[in-house]
């Protein structure tokens, strides 16, 4: 008799219907409580004040062109120091006797980069920091505007001045211009 019994009884087979319902019911709700945040569709922009609804007047800001030009591109020569038994002249190449010309607004002067004197490099970056003494340091923007020939060499005593000197806004620019 035992066995009759277990015969009667029938597998259960769950409704699913609902439990897919709920998931599309929660689906729906969090699609719909979902808040963006505020800045992710904010574009930041600088736009012209001088135009649009209300105009205002702005002043001028002052700011500074530093425009460097090659005066003498001087001798490409090796640099022994970095010298390898695959490279005995060295790895690195510097430039000797090469001259810039460096103008500030209406100052133009000659920097040496030659990397064997330190002492005239010196003294040539003391007439920009001289150029550079007059102006504001936190509100005027410094540009760096090298034109062809510069080297990556040539920006990093000019820079290294700049950003002495406590400007807080520098910026680069560069052209194939030859003037």
């Amino acid at each position: 008799m035992a066995v009759k019994e277990r015969d009667k009884f029938e597998e259960i087979k769950p409704d699913m219907t609902p439990m897919i319902d709920v998931t599309f019911l929660l689906l729906i709700f969090f699609i719909v409580t979902l808040k963006f945040k505020t800045l992710e569709g904010r574009l930041d922009s600088n736009l012209p004040k001088d135009m649009g609804t209300q105009t205002t007047e702005t002043p001028p800001v002052e700011k500074v062109d530093i425009v460097i030009r090659v005066g003498n591109p001087g001798n490409k020569v090796p640099d022994i120091k970095t010298q390898t038994k695959s490279k005995p002249l060295g790895r690195l190449d510097h430039y000797r006797g090469r001259i810039l010309k460096v103008s500030v607004g209406t100052t133009v002067f000659q920097v040496r980069t030659d990397v064997m004197n330190d002492d005239k490099l010196l003294a040539d970056l003391s007439k920009l920091r001289n150029a550079l003494k007059s102006f504001d340091k936190t509100e005027t923007p410094v540009t760096l505007d090298a034109r062809e020939g510069i080297i990556y060499e040539d920006i990093i005593g000019l820079l290294d001045v700049v950003i002495d000197m406590k400007f807080e806004k520098v910026s680069f620019s560069g052209s194939q211009e030859q003037g």
